[in-house]
């Protein structure tokens, strides 16, 4: 499973009904029976509030979540995540997010979460395109699962 931001800022912040959902998801990190992925354009987006606060201990605490949580992995954009995130950028994602959902499908997660609902119209574009290639797999959109679907309006 990959997480956009907005899904571990309300893990990280306790965000209302969002921050009890990923408590839950949380928790089944803990115990390893779930790993998560994480683009390190997530990692850069958690730093951005503690560097602009001048908060040393928060930026550490995100450098220490990220970097050495159990069963939760933060990977490098690579070329393939490059090549990846130029299609979902070319279908209307923005830079940020189309590295996001590129790490999720080049990882081949079982799933990405998200509240962005922005994702929504660029995604179904990307999912009519032919499947990249990774070596002699194909890659292909896991199922986005919208925080806004499992929590009560």
């Amino acid at each position: 499973m990959s997480l956009d931001t907005n899904a571990v800022i309300y893990y990280l912040s306790s965000t209302g009904p969002y921050g009890v959902l990923m408590g839950h998801l949380f928790r089944l990190v803990e115990q390893g029976s779930l790993d998560v992925v994480l683009s390190s354009i997530v990692q850069m987006e958690l730093l951005i509030a503690p560097i602009k606060r001048g908060d040393s201990d928060a930026f550490a605490e995100v450098i220490d979540f990220t970097e050495k949580t159990p069963n939760l992995r933060t990977i490098d954009s690579s070329r393939s995540i490059v090549l990846q995130a130029a299609f979902a950028r070319a279908d209307g994602l923005e830079v940020p997010d189309s590295l996001i959902v590129a790490t999720g499908i080049v990882a081949q997660c079982d799933a990405i979460v998200t509240n962005d609902g922005r994702w929504r119209g660029a995604l179904r574009r990307m999912t009519q395109r032919q499947p990249m290639v990774q070596g002699d797999a194909p890659l292909t959109l896991p199922p986005i699962l919208y925080l806004d679907n499992f929590v009560d309006s």
